[in-house]
């Protein structure tokens, strides 16, 4: 892992289903060992993963109280 590249931080590994957790469809997206997403599919976990303008896009995205003042 080097500083120079953000996308070597981050990892795709499946999920570890728990008894009432989501199925081992999910995949978990780790940034230096710590989980910080989950996604139903391995394609959109990946490109989270190497992707910087997509993972941008999903924090745009996610802030709805942004949205509802109408910034």
């Amino acid at each position: 892992m080097t500083d120079d590249d953000p996308n070597e931080a981050y990892e795709v590994v499946p999920i570890e289903p728990g008894p009432h957790g989501p199925s081992h469809t999910w995949w978990t997206v780790k940034r230096k060992g710590i989980p910080v997403r989950y996604f139903p599919g391995k394609e959109k976990a990946e490109r989270h993963a190497t992707d910087r303008e997509y993972r941008a896009s999903l924090v745009v995205a996610g802030k709805a109280w942004e949205k509802a003042k109408g910034k």
